[in-house]
């Protein structure tokens, strides 16, 4: 069994990794079935400068598929042992169902930030 986090707002993908309210949580059989659909609550603060990788890695989430994401927070979620894929976007399901057919999104990767200011636009 696979766990794939995608970062969501409702129904969709959220552009800003680090500014996500919640994750969509899939857990797919060997024949890249859905057996479960959780979600994980995101940090109530910028998850760029919080423990979220390690937080996600402890739940079991191996794969994450991203709309918008920095480096740094690429760099510390394979640290964490998460693959990572971006520049994604639609529904959490249009994206996971894109991704087990072989997409690997566009690997758009968002500007580097200070402070609040948040430059990246998908």
């Amino acid at each position: 069994m696979k766990k794939i986090a995608i970062p969501s707002k409702g129904e969709m993908i959220d552009n800003h990794f680090g500014h996500c309210d919640a994750f969509t949580v899939y857990s797919l059989s060997d024949e890249n079935e859905i057996t479960e659909t959780a979600v994980f609550k995101g940090p109530d603060t910028c998850g760029c400068k919080s423990d979220l990788a390690q937080d996600l890695a402890n739940d079991g989430i191996e794969v994450l598929l991203a709309g918008g994401i920095g480096q740094g927070a690429i760099n510390k979620l394979k640290q964490a042992g998460i693959e990572t894929f971006s520049g994604f976007n639609g529904t959490t399901k249009d994206v996971l169902n894109n991704w087990i057919n072989g997409s690997k999104g566009d690997s758009s990767v968002c500007p580097p930030h200070s402070g609040d200011g948040h430059n990246c636009s998908h």
